[in-house]
């Protein structure tokens, strides 16, 4: 292949591919149907029809990434708190991400409703069983478990509002970014 069909093939991939995903993710894109091509390079060349070959690795080249995508929308989705201790201490995330998450973690659950704060407050940050919580504040244990899931539900939601939080595919908390100066400390 010259330089000329080269660049006259990329330029048809690039608009192929740049119709059918948004533009940020093109060069992703072209990327992983090039990777795949080369991978396949024997495929390629045995191929009664080159151009279907290339056009078929393209069209599941986009479907995974359409699929990736939906992968990554639901576990946003899916993105919960089982423990805020490990929210925040999870081991991927920098040391200085940690500290400043952990510090503006404990804000927001301060500004929970006085149940919420205190099942939280006693479960995920004192280490405190639920059954040992629900005993120490004379509430059943189901009670205790319904105040848990929902000061937590209530911080993601109050967090997420402040922060753009980026999670891995595990759901830990990979990184994080304030969506606004101070917002931590507006609490």
């Amino acid at each position: 292949m010259t330089e000329v069909d080269w660049a006259s093939f990329e330029a048809r991939l690039r608009r192929y591919v740049g119709s059918r995903v948004e533009s940020l993710w093109v060069d992703d894109v072209v990327g992983d149907i090039l990777l795949r091509l080369v991978r396949h390079q024997d495929s390629l060349t045995a191929a009664g029809n080159p151009l279907a070959f290339v056009m078929r690795v393209a069209t599941n080249a986009i479907t995974d990434h359409y699929r990736r995508k939906s992968a990554e929308r639901r576990g946003m989705a899916d993105f919960k708190f089982e423990n805020v201790e490990d929210a925040v201490m999870d081991h991927q995330a920098s040391d200085q991400a940690r500290r400043d998450m952990a510090d503006c973690v404990l804000p927001f659950i301060q500004s929970l409703p006085e149940i919420y704060r205190d099942a939280l407050l006693l479960t995920d940050l004192e280490g405190l069983t639920q059954r040992a919580a629900a005993r120490r504040l004379g509430v059943s244990n189901s009670g205790m478990k319904s105040r848990v899931q929902r000061g937590r539900s209530r911080l993601k939601h109050a967090l997420l509002q402040c922060c753009v939080v980026e999670i891995d595919r595990l759901g830990g908390v990979v990184d994080y970014e304030r969506r606004a100066a101070g917002c931590c400390e507006d609490r």
